[in-house]
């Protein structure tokens, strides 16, 4: 259940940050209605976040930019991951691929994906976690290898490769996690044999979705139906006695402000 106080809602918090850093004086009723499923590892607090920032620009006629925006945004995620990180708004403020770099200024590079790309999806039905991003995250290993760390890196940038080319096929092959998908594996239930059946079925790549439990998969639908991974997927669950829904999307163009209805 998503709460309604502002200080545990990623809407809430993003809205207070919002008044806070641009001298908002003015007070706003924000009321929500999304289909993205909460604490399923498909960014649902982050398009929280994005899209009450947006709309707040936009009821304020500030004219902020996306990128000034995105760290703002970023102070709703304290409400389900612990931490204000930008990886979850920026991807739903910008769309397409998004790579966040941190140093002494954030940046934010949005590349577009292929056309070709479809991302095949299968939702377990478990038990959400309260605070569960938080709780996946302590999972995470303290220190890992010279050796896996080379490994992820090498495969990060064929991802970002394979996006600038075009090449589906290249970016599943750089889907493969070393460090965090191994620690995050064993809160999954059939993890193994879902990825298993999406390769089997023609997957390029596959990955825990977020923090999960959700899973995708990276298709290339010029050879290979996307319904029919999904289902793969969705029937590897089931093989291990968890119920899971299945879909099919594409890359989308972040949020978008709408003529009201």
């Amino acid at each position: 259940m998503v709460p309604n106080e502002v200080e545990k809602n990623s809407a809430g918090l993003a809205a207070k940050a919002f008044f806070h850093e641009f001298g908002v004086t003015s007070g706003a009723k924000i009321e929500l209605h999304k289909d993205i499923k909460p604490g399923l590892g498909f960014g649902s607090s982050g398009a929280s976040a994005a899209g009450v920032v947006v709309a707040l620009n936009e009821l304020f006629n500030l004219g902020l930019s996306r990128e000034r925006l995105v760290p703002v945004a970023a102070q709703g995620e304290i409400a389900s991951a612990g931490s204000a990180h930008p990886d979850n708004v920026s991807a739903a403020l910008f769309g397409g691929f998004i790579i966040v770099q941190y140093g002494l200024e954030l940046n934010v590079v949005k590349l577009v994906p292929p056309k070709n790309l479809r991302v095949s999806i299968a939702i377990p039905q478990l038990p959400v976690l309260e605070r569960k991003t938080e709780k996946a995250r302590a999972v995470l290993p303290k220190e890992v290898s010279l050796k896996l760390l080379t490994q992820n890196l090498s495969n990060a940038s064929s991802m970002v490769a394979g996006f600038l080319l075009g090449d589906v096929d290249l970016i599943g092959r750089g889907m493969m996690d070393r460090i965090i998908e191994p620690a995050r594996s064993p809160l999954i239930p059939g993890y193994h044999k879902v990825r298993e059946y999406a390769l089997n079925s023609g997957a390029a790549g596959v990955a825990i979705s977020g923090a999960g439990p959700g899973m995708m998969a990276i298709v290339n639908s010029k050879k290979v139906d996307a319904s029919a991974v999904a289902e793969a997927m969705r029937a590897a669950f089931k093989e291990v006695g968890v119920d899971a829904e299945a879909y099919v999307a594409k890359p989308a163009d972040g949020v978008k402000v709408l003529e009201e209805l």
